[in-house]
């Protein structure tokens, strides 16, 4: 008995760690913003009225500070995103993938653009249960990698399959060079990220993916036979609408 209250209190001391460690990095986030948006708006407005009065160098700086800064952003924004799917709980509905991969590709309108994506999408899409903000964020997240890792220009369609056990299969294709076996043991772990010198990702993305399908109840899946032009599958499971 004396062991189960230990553990117990164990259990306690962890959970209330845990809570003030998520508290604390959401904090650090919030508070990093800030400055930095005013940073990228004073290196965009520098570039955008000075250009004709900066050396060539300088602009290659100023440049250099408003990507890194805008990349900055991004990564506190997933930072964010990942500590509100731990925190929060949602009630699952009736979802349609139509309007959700449509925001997901508003939001993505100019990297397709300047990537010369084609984008395949099916006549219809099941209805399954889930939660329509977390779905967005799924699917941008891998329409961002289809495009990143995908061939030149990416060529990505996106499907569904009705399993047999009331689950429906919702995949990714792309044109890309693959994925390895070894790279895709660790995937969907925090921080990981293909190719570490090509793509300037930072590994948030698709974690974030697997703790959102996993707290609507799903999995994650990756198939890829790691052969240049073959491509990856990407793909995850929600069960489906009554």
């Amino acid at each position: 008995h004396l062991r189960s209250v230990e553990l117990q209190e164990e259990i306690k001391l962890k959970e209330g760690l845990i809570a003030e460690l998520n508290a604390f990095a959401r904090t650090v986030a919030h508070d990093l913003k800030s400055p930095l948006t005013v940073v990228v708006g004073y290196a965009e407005l520098t570039m955008m009225n000075c250009c004709d009065d900066l050396e060539d160098d300088t602009m290659q700086f100023m440049q250099e500070i408003f990507s890194m800064a805008s990349k900055m952003g991004r990564i506190i924004d997933e930072l964010l995103t990942l500590s509100s799917i731990r925190q929060q709980d949602v009630t699952l509905h009736p979802v349609n993938m139509w309007g959700v991969i449509k925001e997901a590709e508003y939001r993505l309108r100019r990297q397709i653009e300047l990537s010369g994506a084609t984008i395949t999408l099916p006549d219809e899409w099941p209805t399954t249960m889930g939660y329509m903000p977390w779905l967005e964020e799924v699917w941008v997240n891998y329409l961002s990698n289809a495009i990143k890792y995908g061939g030149d220009p990416p060529r990505i369609e996106l499907g569904s399959d009705l399993l047999d056990d009331g689950w429906v299969r919702f995949w990714i294709c792309d044109n890309g060079d693959g994925i390895s076996p070894d790279q895709q043991a660790g995937l969907f772990a925090e921080f990981e990220r293909l190719d570490q010198v090509q793509v300037k990702g930072h590994g948030l993305g698709l974690s974030i993916v697997r703790r959102i399908v996993e707290k609507l109840g799903g999995s994650v899946a990756v198939e890829s036979s790691g052969q240049p032009g073959e491509g990856s599958v990407f793909s995850f499971t929600l069960r489906a609408a009554d």
